[in-house]
């Protein structure tokens, strides 16, 4: 793949992450305020997962490896933790994470092995 089309990956993967990001704030804004001891402890450990999936989002711009790993098993920890039915919704998540790990594994095929000095 040319080094273009690394770059269109990467930075597919990033204004996906970023859609997920506005998605996610939209989300959290547009629920009404209301007390914290009023959510059940399955909800608030699903909204802990959701966030740390989308943090490892933003964190896999600079190790898009790792970031991207822990943003997936977030993902489906918030799933098992929620009983989220809907998997279309945790596919439209992992979209950016997908794209990270192709960019990733894209980076490291047209990387050129350094010579050493022998």
């Amino acid at each position: 793949m040319a080094p273009s089309a690394t770059s269109i990956v990467r930075w597919a993967a990033r204004l996906t992450a970023l859609v997920m990001l506005a998605l996610f704030l939209a989300f959290v804004l547009g629920e009404p305020l209301g007390p914290l001891p009023g959510l059940r402890t399955r909800e608030f450990a699903g909204m802990l997962l959701l966030f740390g999936a989308i943090v490892a989002m933003l964190l896999a711009w600079k190790w898009e490896f790792p970031a991207a790993l822990i943003s997936l098993f977030a993902l489906g920890g918030f799933a098992a933790v929620v009983h989220l039915n809907s998997y279309d919704v945790l596919a439209t998540l992992a979209i950016p994470n997908v794209l990270f790990l192709v960019d990733w594994k894209l980076r490291r095929l047209h990387s050129t092995p350094i010579a050493k000095a022998g």
